[in-house]
């Protein structure tokens, strides 16, 4: 999996919310970590790029695409709002459209979904 996870999607949501919405990201991230239950062990490992098939993980992702508008309670993707949000931040706004078409796919579960969002948007960034 080679996945960040943690650091990927605090920097994808942070990067949404600019430089006035990173104390906005870190309070979803402590919230997330608090309901999710996630422990340090699999945060830090996934940090450090080792693969982590934590259930509770992928419910960190979601509860913090969730917060961020990204997803919504039943795992549909808010595309539109993730288009508009990720083009403001991005330094190839022209590349926006075709990585959300590609890596916003509806999984088997919410938390799955947001798992796969993030893994993909990792290989797929430029």
């Amino acid at each position: 999996m080679k996945l960040l996870l943690c650091l990927v999607l605090v920097a994808l949501v942070a990067a949404t919310y600019a430089d006035t919405g990173r104390d906005r990201v870190r309070q979803y991230s402590d919230a997330c970590k608090a309901e999710s239950g996630v422990s340090d062990e699999s945060l830090n490992k996934a940090r450090n790029g080792e693969e982590v098939d934590d259930p509770k993980l992928k419910e960190h992702a979601f509860c913090i695409l969730k917060k961020s508008g990204f997803i919504d309670a039943s795992g549909e993707f808010q595309v539109e709002h993730m288009k508009t949000k990720l083009k403001e931040v991005s330094e190839h706004p022209e590349k926006i459209d075709a990585l959300v078409a590609k890596c916003a796919v509806k999984k088997a579960t919410p938390q799955e979904s947001s798992d796969n969002f993030l893994r993909c948007t990792r290989a797929n960034r430029s």
